[in-house]
């Protein structure tokens, strides 16, 4: 039993003396049991103090003993909610107020759509009246949901109902229309000639905006999803009192273990759907800001234009005049200036005030005649459409910069080339064209690409202008061709834009969507696959597995409480969490799963011990099949076998009667957690008798014979400090008051071990059937260690050596050990030297030192784990012997045995083995009169010496006793 020896495992260390109080809690309950003598005289009485339990009738069947265990207490589990609290969770949560929003929301995505459809504007008023109660219930509702619901504030769904009701706010006609430019008409307005373009950009932005309110219904959804799934999991838990019948077995074996959604498939599902609401929204938010508007590439009067230079031009042709002839002029100069080449693509240098008309990304770069050059009329209509510089210079000196549309100016040297003939003559291929460039020279900080015809440059970025006033057969007519380079380059800039940004909205995306499955499934399920094989290559691992796990879990509570100390570091955590869409914490199946793993491990390990790791192994290593095969081929390893087996057990049995299972593991837990610390394995448990084995391993990094010799003097040493904790523990000690045990074995009755160590080979493995198993070591050395223990009674000592461990150890350990007789035993076919570890126990009293009252739960399991495999792992690097003089313990049970002893006891054992019995006698008398009365190898060698030979030695003697019938 674990729960008895919360500092036991210290206790029995060497150096670390033993707990004071004769309390034990059991580990994971909240029993508070108290060890004391009974007055009855049958057993030690244990009272069992249960919270709540005092005054109560329990529960009388297991339906009311799950609905008992389930149900807290009302007094400790009531906790005080401010009543706003409760309001606002009430209003929330009411079905009538969600699907009143949900008609709101159903409202703010089709209104303005409707509005314009179906009405005028005078109704614009009802609208905007709705719209402000529309925004009003939504504010209400998000300040409800921060008061009322825990995980809402800063969450996914607070931030898509604070964007969502921003949007409103937008369909409101005032601040549509003050977004679209207003309707005050000023000149500071008309002066930059868009605000058509901004209105209408804005109004898209508006359109998009708009769409971000689906978002509500998905929340709508998601929260009616959440009810419900609420509901059924109640319903489950009322109908979960009832007992499983038949039909629930059936179940199982059909595989319809459950029918609802996991915590992982849930949240993959929820995150899924966030990062893909979210990517659809952005795409549609951003790619329409990547794009350039059609209206700006030229100006509409564009093609208005060239009708009225045309119309101008027809004139002058039919009646050459001097008014018409300045008509057409005057016309022709005022498109030229109007949509002139150098006012968008000279950085303000032939535009200081900015506020030109011109400036668009599509600019008239080239003008003239479009015919068949071989026809009369072509010919003749070229003189009627060149200007003289007469006329060019007269209206340029005319042009006022202080209009609200300026037309700008141009190089002198290219308003040179207005008033010279039209001689440039290019073609396309239909037609001949003839007229002036106006970037056919190289300019200064403007044009440093001369462009003599249009087609000199590429088809998309050119776009002809021409008269629509005039009938089909006209055999030429005038041209206008616009540059339209800044316009394509603007595009293909944002063609870029929107191909850089897609390919990060894809890859985030898919990063985003790769990490939920590797972090929610993959990630685990690899971490549960490699604690398999972990534990199928090394299935005792499982128990550092779990400590592990348990000191990374604290590592990281330590540091996120420290995270959570500052301010800023709960900011950047918060906002973090926001950026990954995560909710609040919740343990996820995997993470079950996992830790049952290790869980299951453990259990595998604590219940096969290391003579069960090759079953355990070789089970989980096979893959085609879930069965098991528990009858493995046995192993043939060498080890040191120790037997401890308890005195007087049955009449403990007998008088303790269902206390004797706390009895045994009461001992238990001293003689695991010793031997343990000293490389031993615990292996098999009768009550009476622990087998204790210390088999080599691969793992320590020594060589075989260097590591069993440590593991020989790990063996002696921890039989001493078995001995040692036994008889200092107070919770043992107190089995010497009990009144029962007293009358049985007499006043100064006592908890004691008595051990016998022994080296040699065995057959680890199975031994059962396919019922039942236990994982044991057979092995006719198995049997002499038992003998050896028997012999303790014999020679009256608790610690028997066999020769074959003595052989193991150093000359400093062997010093500590007594050589007592030279014996034939049951299964040895040779004669084999005893050694005893001379103990005075009854030298030692009861730790009853008070020590502060520790809670026996996890994290204090895992300290004194840690403490324990820290000296597990100091054991091989130190010389064990010196523990004899070290431990205070071990040297205050060793104290009565002086130097003189051992030589005197030397010198007669000599004399026994020789064959000089009368001598020998003469010294062991000595030993018993003077130094050690009641020394138990000095009696034993008297005592066969007497008897049947009277201290005469037979002539076959060869100082070897036969100990086969004792």
């Amino acid at each position: 039993m674990a729960a008895p020896s919360a500092a036991a495992p210290a206790a029995a260390a060497p150096s670390t003396p033993p707990p004071a109080k004769a309390q034990l809690q059991i580990p994971g309950s909240r029993d508070s049991r108290s060890t004391e003598p009974s007055v009855d005289g049958r057993s030690p009485k244990v009272s069992v103090l249960t919270e709540g339990s005092e005054d109560k009738k329990g529960p009388t069947t297991p339906r009311q003993t799950r609905q008992a265990s389930r149900k807290p207490d009302a007094k400790k589990t009531r906790k005080h909610v401010p009543l706003y609290i409760v309001v606002s969770r009430t209003i929330v949560d009411n079905t009538y107020f969600m699907a009143f929003t949900t008609i709101l929301t159903f409202y703010a995505l089709t209104a303005d759509d409707l509005r314009i459809i179906l009405t005028e504007k005078p109704a614009d008023n009802i609208f905007n009246s709705i719209g402000l109660l529309c925004i009003f219930v939504f504010t209400g509702e998000v300040i409800l949901s921060c008061l009322g619901k825990v995980d809402y504030y800063l969450s996914f769904f607070f931030l898509l109902d604070v964007i969502s009701t921003a949007t409103l706010l937008l369909d409101l006609t005032w601040i549509s229309e003050w977004m679209q430019g207003g309707d005050t008409g000023e000149a500071s307005e008309l002066r930059s000639g868009r605000t058509a373009r901004v209105g209408a950009r804005a109004s898209r932005v508006v359109r998009v905006l708009r769409l971000v309110r689906i978002l509500k219904l998905y929340k709508a959804y998601y929260e009616a999803k959440q009810r419900k799934a609420e509901r059924e999991r109640r319903k489950k838990m009322g109908e979960a009192e009832d007992l499983w019948d038949e039909a629930d077995y059936e179940a199982l074996e059909k595989g319809q273990v459950r029918d609802s959604e996991s915590r992982v498939g849930k949240k993959l599902s929820e995150m899924t759907t966030r990062r893909v609401i979210c990517l659809i929204l952005a795409m549609l938010l951003i790619l329409p800001l990547l794009s350039k508007e059609t209206a700006d590439q030229t100006p509409y009067s564009a093609g208005y234009g060239a009708n009225q230079v045309w119309e101008a031009f027809q004139a002058k042709t039919s009646n050459n005049s001097t008014a018409n002839g300045q008509q057409y002029a005057s016309a022709l100069m005022q498109y030229i200036y109007y949509h002139s080449w150098y006012v968008g693509n000279s950085q303000g240098i032939y535009c200081p005030n900015n506020n030109c008309a011109g400036m668009f990304l599509g600019s008239l770069f080239w003008f003239g005649l479009a015919g068949q050059s071989s026809s009369t009329g072509f010919t003749n209509s070229l003189e009627y459409a060149q200007m003289d510089s007469g006329v060019v210079d007269q209206w340029y000196g005319s042009i006022r910069e202080d209009y609200l549309t300026a037309y700008g100016t141009m190089p002198s040297s290219v308003k040179a080339t207005l008033s010279e003939p039209w001689s440039r003559q290019c073609a396309t291929s239909s037609q001949d064209l003839v007229g002036v460039s106006l970037i056919a020279l190289e300019v200064e900080n403007s044009n440093y690409y001369k462009v003599l015809c249009p087609l000199d440059l590429r088809l998309t970025e050119i776009q002809a202008f021409f008269p629509k006033l005039m009938t089909a057969s006209q055999e030429f007519y005038l041209v206008f061709y616009f540059d339209m380079r800044p316009f394509n380059r603007t595009t293909a800039l944002f063609g870029l834009s929107n191909t850089v940004f897609v390919m990060i909205l894809l890859v985030t995306a898919s990063l985003m969507f790769t990490n939920d499955a590797n972090r929610l499934v993959l990630r685990p399920v690899e971490k549960m696959i490699g604690r398999i094989e972990a534990i199928r290559d090394k299935p005792l691992l499982a128990m550092k597995m779990a400590d592990d796990e348990f000191k990374a879990e604290e590592i990281a509570k330590e540091r996120l409480q420290r995270q959570k100390q500052k301010p800023w570091n709960r900011v950047m955590m918060e906002i973090s969490r926001l950026c990954a869409f995560q909710g609040r914490n919740e343990v996820m199946e995997t993470v079950i799963l996992e830790k049952t793993i290790i869980k299951l491990g453990s259990l595998l390990a604590l219940g096969f011990g290391e003579a069960g790791a090759d079953i355990i192994g070789k089970n989980m290593s096979g893959s085609d099949s879930a069965g098991v095969n528990a009858m493995v081929p046995g192993r043939k390893c060498e080890c040191i076998v120790g037997v401890m087996r308890v005195r007087d057990f049955s009449t403990a049995t007998e008088v303790l009667q269902s206390k004797v299972m706390m009895f045994s593991n009461q001992i238990a837990e001293i003689v695991h957690g010793v031997c343990n610390e000293f490389h031993g394995a615990p292996n098999k448990n009768t009550g009476e008798t622990f087998l204790v084995i210390w088999k080599e391993s691969e793992d320590s990094g020594l060589e075989s014979a260097e590591l069993m010799a440590k593991f020989a003097e790990g063996s002696i040493v921890s039989s001493a400090a078995v001995i040692g904790a036994v008889h200092r523990s107070p919770l043992l000690g107190s089995y010497r008051e009990h009144p029962g045990l007293q009358y049985r074995l007499g006043s100064n009755c006592r908890v004691h071990l008595s051990i016998g160590l022994h080296k040699g080979w065995a057959i680890e493995g199975a031994v059962g059937s396919e019922f039942k198993i236990d994982c044991s070591y057979l092995s006719p050395n198995v049997s002499i260690a038992t003998s050896i223990e028997r012999s303790t009674e014999v020679y009256n000592v608790s610690v028997i050596v066999a020769q074959s461990v003595i052989d193991l150890v150093s000359y400093n350990m062997r010093c500590q050990c007594r050589l007592i007789d030279r014996v034939i035993i049951r299964g040895s076919p040779a004669p084999m030297e005893l050694y005893c570890v001379d103990l005075d126990y009854k030298s030692l009293e009861v730790d009853l030192t008070a020590r502060p009252k520790v809670p026996w739960n996890t994290r204090q399991r895992f300290k004194v784990r840690q403490w324990m495999e820290q000296e597990k792992n100091a054991v091989l690097q130190k010389d064990l012997s010196e523990v004899f003089a070290t431990d205070e313990v071990i040297a205050q049970m060793r104290e009565a045995f002086t130097v003189e002893f051992f030589q005197l006891f030397n010198m007669g054992y000599q004399n026994y083995s020789q064959g000089e019995w009368q001598v020998a006698r003469r010294m062991l008398m000595e030993i018993k009169s003077r130094l050690a009365p009641d020394d138990g190898p000095s009696t034993a060698l008297l005592k066969f010496m007497e008897f049947p030979h009277d201290f005469d030695a037979p002539k076959e003697w060869l100082g070897v006793r036969d100990l086969v019938g004792y």
